[in-house]
Parts: C-alpha cells; structure tokens; sequence
C-alpha cells in the first residue's frame, strides 16, 4: 500500500509540474504570420525552433536569468526583434522569476543586432546564431563576450589535453 501511495503521490507531483510548465508556454502570431513560442521547456522550444517558429527559451531560473532566442540570426528586421521582445516583456511580466530579468530595451536590441552582426560576418558562427539575452549583458554590449568567448576557443586548443 505504502509503495502504491508513493507512486501515485510522483505521478501527482510529475503531473502537477508539468501542468505549469505547459501554462507557462505561450505562442503568440506576430505581425507578419511567424508564430513565436516561448516557454521554459528546452524540449518544447527546440521542437517549436524544428517547426520554423521564432523559438524563444525562458532560462530565467538560473542566477544569471536570461532568454535564449533561438536562430536570432534569421531575424533581420528591427521591428519583428522589437515584436518579439514586447512579447518577451509580457511573458516576464505574467511570470516573474527570482533573481528578477531586468533589461531594457534598447540594450536587448542592440545586443541582438551584434550577434547577427557576428553571424554575418562568420565570427564564432556556433555561439552567434542564437543570443542569450541575460542581466549580466545589460549595456555591456556583445563584443566583449565575443572576445571572450573567441578567447576560451583558442585556450581549449591551446591547453594540453588531460587523460
């Protein structure tokens, strides 16, 4: 009996938690028919990313609370970025998280114009292609975490490989 407790007890929990990580998922139509997901859930975000959506993952529960966008680089348009982000704003606004996600939006934009920027240009085209909008980023700009970024690529080669 006790075992058969237990195991219904897990399945209430799992269930539950699942149930607020699906209300937590929102999609949303922008202006120009792209579908926008956003959701805590990295499974469900890189599924929406194989659909053609605008994936957007909430990576907020972290000390550094951030937003990944997904293929940011295909985003071109200073107005669809701004769509987005108004979205994204409003998803923070409905669940707040703990450290709070602060930015404003001139930095969030810019920060995405330098990624794809980087993108465009073929500079560490792996970590450009998506932008993690994070509170340690607010008006910092990119550029510096692409140099650093570069820099930790060229220390990988560079330190002796450990057995």
């Amino acid at each position: 009996m006790a075992v058969r407790f237990r195991l219904t007890f897990l399945r209430v929990i799992v269930t539950l938690f699942n149930m607020e990580q699906q209300k937590k998922t929102t999609k949303q139509t922008l202006s120009t028919g792209a579908v926008l997901t956003i959701t805590p859930d990295r499974a469900e975000a890189l599924l929406a990313r194989e659909r053609g959506e605008i994936a957007v993952y909430d990576d907020r529960h972290t000390e550094n609370p951030s937003f990944r966008i997904f293929d940011s680089y295909r985003i071109r348009k200073n107005s669809i970025k701004r769509e987005v982000l108004s979205a994204m704003f409003a998803y923070n606004e409905a669940y707040p998280s703990e450290p709070r996600w602060q930015r404003t939006e001139r930095s969030l934009v810019l920060e995405w114009m330098e990624h794809n920027f980087a993108y465009r240009v073929g500079f560490l085209r792996s970590r450009a292609s998506s932008v993690d909008l994070d509170n340690h980023a607010e008006g910092k700009g990119a550029l510096g975490y692409f140099i650093k970024s570069a820099w930790e690529v060229i220390l990988g080669y560079l330190e002796p490989k450990k057995d």
